[in-house]
């Protein structure tokens, strides 16, 4: 604003484009106590006292709005747990479209930065027992598979935007709706006392990343936006450790009486490398034991108020 220019210290502006959903409202609330957030979306919010601004727009209609934020975030995506129902046609919009849109937009009114909130459901079936950025691509379903398209779209623009692409696991938070990943599931059985069934006991686990991580990711980028650009980058939980003591954490944790068989499988289960985001970034990732306790912390207090 004029009043803060004049003051000499201006706070960057962070426009948030898909701010209705789990992760975007989350953003909105806790990025606005540093940042001025402008919130795009299309539905009506209830963080809209936090966000300097909230622009109600269809992001798959052209953008015609007059802004022009340090940093754009585009975090809207149609997936399986979206409230639009999952059409082929719903993909395309919010996946494909109105990122076209987002990054057209950010090539007229230059940011900083640009970050594409990502996921690891572009690789399909993994293969590897590592995943790095890397890793090869095998089958991805039609979410995956648009995903991958929007991180090829971030790249072709990012000759005249710097951009990253952030890829994500499953992830958790407060009041996570359930169903979503399936930890969520696990927590909501070791509470009720029913039994859990789980495989691979030993594989090592850090699949996970917690809200609080993401925005402080976010803040870290913002203090050095100048990243090389054209970057992907996955954002996992650091130190993975074996997934019955994942379990046996939570069990502890909620108290639970349920009673827990681990089973053998052939499916391959994997770790995700954070090599990138620790060393080229300089950014550690809370660990998987905090980011689970994190969680059920959340959990317990859900439940607890409900």
């Amino acid at each position: 604003s004029l009043h803060s220019k004049l003051l000499g210290a201006t706070m960057t502006s962070i426009l948030i484009a898909g701010s209705g959903g789990y992760v975007g409202s989350f953003l909105v609330q806790h990025l606005s106590e540093k940042f001025d957030v402008i919130a795009a979306t299309r539905s009506h919010q209830p963080f809209s006292d936090k966000a300097r601004e909230v622009i109600h727009q269809d992001l798959a209609q052209p953008w015609r709005f007059k802004i022009d934020p340090d940093i754009i975030i585009y975090l809207a995506a149609q997936h399986k747990f979206s409230r639009q129902p999952a059409t082929t046609d719903a993909f395309l919009k919010s996946n494909i479209h109105a990122l076209y849109n987002a990054l057209t937009f950010a090539e007229s009114c230059k940011p900083k930065l640009f970050i594409y909130l990502s996921t690891i459901s572009v690789l399909g079936e993994v293969r590897e027992k590592s995943v790095t950025e890397n890793s090869a691509i095998h089958n991805p379903d039609f979410y995956g598979t648009t995903k991958f398209l929007g991180e090829k779209l971030v790249q072709t623009f990012s000759e005249k935007v710097t951009t990253i692409a952030i890829r994500l696991p499953g992830i958790v938070g407060p009041n996570l709706p359930a169903g979503r990943p399936w930890l969520h599931t696990i927590a909501k059985k070791l509470q009720l006392g029913e039994d859990v069934e789980y495989y691979n006991p030993k594989s090592l686990f850090n699949n996970i990343c917690d809200l609080w991580t993401i925005n402080d990711f976010i803040i870290h980028l913002s203090a050095h936006p100048n990243w090389h650009s054209n970057n992907t980058v996955n954002l996992a939980a650091s130190k993975p450790i074996q997934l019955l003591k994942v379990i046996d954490l939570m069990r502890e944790r909620l108290k639970s009486s349920s009673s827990i068989t681990a089973r053998k499988t052939d499916k391959t289960s994997f770790t995700i490398d954070t090599n990138i985001v620790e060393n080229k970034y300089g950014y550690l990732p809370a660990t998987t034991t905090e980011m689970t306790n994190r969680f059920i912390d959340d959990f317990v207090f859900d439940f607890n108020h409900r």
